[in-house]
């Protein structure tokens, strides 16, 4: 399980640095099945912080704050109230339900990105930060709703692989509050060395998302992005299943 959750890491930090997602999207689904869905959420949540703050510095200069409040604070917001609702509800609904929505979602956005001008209004990122939150909390994955919005309002790369740093610091801490005072999720109980080697692969990965920038042209890595969010969604869908049994 330590040698998984090490690799799973460093490829989902790679493709993260490159993308600006894809670390939750990546390793949730793993960990849920290898620790169980609120430890396995948890786990993926605290590795997530660390990967973005670890990328900050790096991508300071192409974060563009005004979007980072206008989906951080909506997003951080949503959280609470979505654990708590998903405290009530069976986790295999849950699953299904991100899954299947994010999958809709995307398939609109994508039709919508030829045919009409990009959205970029108030009401879409605030739409988007609820959507990330509850993604984020009910299911370790808030990075599909970002996609969609990236997708709508055409978002150049840069600045929206930048900008989803702090906005995942900022939805990630409180998944950790919430999910621990709401839903009784802890944190796994591993040893320091295990988290010392996946901070490892943290750290291996970034440096070679790092290195692979300006090598893959824009519309490549928005591709990329948007398979992302479509196998997250599928592993959702997956989840919930395997849960139902």
């Amino acid at each position: 399980m330590v040698i998984g959750i090490l690799l799973l890491s460093f490829i989902a930090t790679a493709l993260q640095r490159i993308t600006g997602l894809g670390f939750a999207m990546l390793t949730a689904p793993f960990a849920v099945v290898a620790l169980g869905t609120h430890q396995g959420i948890m786990l993926t949540t605290v590795l997530a912080v660390i990967a973005s703050l670890l990328m900050l510095p790096g991508m300071w200069r192409d974060i563009d704050w005004r979007r980072v409040a206008w989906i951080g604070i909506p997003a951080a917001v949503s959280v609470p109230p979505a654990a708590w609702i998903g405290s009530m509800i069976d986790t295999a609904v849950v699953y299904l339900l991100v899954g299947a929505l994010v999958i809709v979602g995307l398939g609109v956005a994508l039709l919508m990105q030829g045919t009409t001008k990009p959205v970029t209004g108030r009401s879409a990122k605030i739409l988007t930060g609820f959507g990330a939150g509850a993604g984020s909390v009910l299911a370790g994955i808030g990075g599909p709703a970002m996609t969609i919005y990236g997708v709508v309002a055409r978002w150049p790369v840069a600045s929206f692989a930048a900008s989803l740093q702090p906005i995942w610091v900022i939805v990630c801490t409180v998944v950790l509050i919430s999910r621990n005072t709401i839903m009784g999720s802890t944190i796994p109980d591993m040893s320091p060395w295990v988290w010392l080697l996946v901070a490892t692969g943290i750290a291996a990965g970034m440096w070679t998302g790092q290195r692979s920038l300006g090598k893959v042209n824009d519309r490549v890595v928005f591709g990329i992005v948007v398979a992302l969010a479509m196998t997250g969604a599928v592993l959702s869908l997956v989840t919930g299943i395997m849960e139902l049994r």
